[in-house]
């Protein structure tokens, strides 16, 4: 193979790695302070430290929780912790390097491999060019960035990475079983997604909103076929199989969810959007909840209203005046506008159509009611923005002769 045959085979692949490694550069540089960033990062590093000195794990009694008595842990896995415990103890066996000193770069490294499952998705929805796109966008939007920078190691890195890792192994679940139907492949990928799920689920409290992707993507294929063909049986037949491995993913999510956390989180799964209008409830003793801490939530700055959908769309770029109609917001609008249309005269793309659309409104309500959620928009604004500049790539290449090709 020379080496022309070589890049045009493997230059997604390279070209994933690059962005990678740029990325961790960029989320380090300069890094030089003998500590770490903020309050929360040090929560998450006593907590890690507590699992190293523990043997690998963790204490089952929190000795600094309601001093001076302090409290039995809450009964979860710890994802994230474990982790980060597990890569520092496994890097120190190769490097003199102190927990602390690892936290600088475990979470620009978590952030750096967003690229790999973005670039799938990408893939799966539109093509490899678009999925390259998708990865370089996700990983330096700024506002993940600045959430993701090197000695930061709170949560953020993980909550950003894990959901797309859920969606990518979803997506290829979902359109090997479009080709194969649920033969024991199929099966075995809708059983790892449920357990991702499960995982997902420990990870971070506003897990469901991946839930609902999934949920709101199946049920809009569903209604838009039926509503084309006007046959039950028919569009029955076709997404049967689908259905059978979406219960099989719930039931799995929830066989490693229940034991924890009791069958309203699973519950919670699918009321979540509605239950998330109260984050900023008032839960202190004054109001009547017999609580023993204030709902912190309704003080956090980034909980607090935002200004209006132009409000959000600033929070999601640098760009202003006119130049707003080409930022990654206005990109995705015009995504989803080729995508429908692309739908309407050719009837092809409707699953991307439907699930960026979906992936669109979720975050545009969820910052609506707290502005901190213009983090969730990196990701369809990274798909929309790639399928869109992808398209017009392909029409100026003549590879594409008509805007609904």
């Amino acid at each position: 193979m020379d080496y022309k045959s070589f890049l045009k085979k493997y230059w997604p692949a390279i070209a994933i790695l690059i962005i990678i490694i740029l990325s961790i550069y960029v989320r380090t540089i300069d890094y030089r302070w003998p500590y770490l960033r903020n309050i929360d990062s040090y929560t998450f590093y006593r907590q890690m430290d507590e699992i190293v000195a523990n043997g690998g794990v963790m204490p089952s009694f929190d000795n600094l929780m309601l001093a001076p008595d302090g409290a039995p842990r809450k009964v979860e896995l710890f994802p994230y912790q474990y982790l980060g415990a597990y890569s520092y103890m496994f890097v120190r066996i190769f490097a003199d390097i102190q927990l602390w000193q690892w936290l600088i770069y475990l979470p620009a490294i978590l952030a750096s491999l967003m690229a790999i499952p973005m670039y799938y998705i990408g893939k799966i929805l539109y093509d490899r060019r678009a999925g390259v796109l998708a990865a370089f966008f996700v990983v330096f939007d700024i506002s993940n960035i600045s959430r993701t920078l090197g000695g930061d190691p709170d949560s953020d890195a993980i909550v950003l990475l894990f959901p797309l890792i859920v969606m990518a192994v979803f997506l290829f679940t979902y359109k090997y079983i479009e080709k194969e139907k649920l033969n024991k492949k199929a099966i075995l990928f809708s059983i790892i997604t449920g357990i991702l799920l499960g995982l997902w689920g420990h990870i971070w409290v506003g897990y469901w909103y991946v839930i609902w992707l999934i949920t709101g993507m199946i049920i809009l294929k569903f209604l838009i076929d039926y509503m084309r063909t006007k046959n039950l049986r028919q569009e029955w037949q076709n997404i049967k199989h689908i259905i059978y491995s979406y219960i099989i993913m719930i039931v799995i999510m929830s066989l490693i969810l229940v034991p924890f956390f009791g069958l309203s989180k699973i519950a919670n799964a699918f009321t979540g959007p509605i239950e998330f209008q109260d984050i900023k409830k008032d839960t202190s003793i004054m109001s009547g909840e017999k609580t023993i801490f204030p709902n912190v939530y309704v003080s956090v700055a980034e909980l607090q209203e935002s200004g209006g959908i132009k409000d959000i769309i600033l929070r999601t770029t640098t760009l202003q005046g006119p130049l707003l109609f080409i930022s990654p917001f206005f990109l995705m609008i015009y995504a989803l506008i080729y995508l429908l249309y692309s739908y309407y005269k050719k009837k092809q793309h409707l699953d991307t159509a439907i699930l960026l659309l979906i992936w669109f409104l979720g975050p545009l309500l969820a910052t609506i009611i707290a502005v901190r959620f213009t983090v969730l928009f990196s990701a369809p604004m990274a798909i929309g923005s790639a399928i869109i500049l992808t398209k017009l790539w392909r029409m100026a290449r003549g590879e594409d002769e008509k805007f609904e090709d």
